[in-house]
């Protein structure tokens, strides 16, 4: 019986000015397609004495949305990391799920042959 394949969908919510950069590293290591969107952030943000009582105003960012295979994430996680990393607050959060199944409407691949 053939072993499953594991897939994964990376989520980070990144600053828009490092969109660019994230795109040409990520078509450096064969990752060419993406989806990217503008959202807007807002919360209660910690300072330096605990928590601030006042929400932020909107902050827009992008969020970039991957689908790849479990043997690729910590590659692209390192990739935009690496290109979105500016060293101050607010560059950024990436987040990682597993995904149970992808295919592909047109042809019906699975797995990462979908991709």
């Amino acid at each position: 019986m053939k072993t499953p394949q594991i897939m994964m969908k990376i989520e980070a919510i990144v600053r828009n000015s490092v969109l660019h950069e994230i795109q040409d590293e990520l078509a450096e290591i064969g990752i060419p397609t993406f989806s990217a969107y503008q959202v807007h952030i807002t919360g209660i943000h910690r300072v330096h004495h605990g928590w601030r009582n006042k929400t932020s105003d909107f902050i827009p960012k992008t969020k970039i949305e991957i689908l790849c295979a479990d043997k690729d994430e910590e590659t692209i996680i390192n990739t935009i990391q690496k290109a979105a990393s500016t060293g101050q607050k607010g560059d950024g959060v990436v987040f990682t799920y597993n995904v149970n199944k992808i295919i592909k409407i047109k042809d019906k691949q699975t797995g990462e042959n979908a991709l």
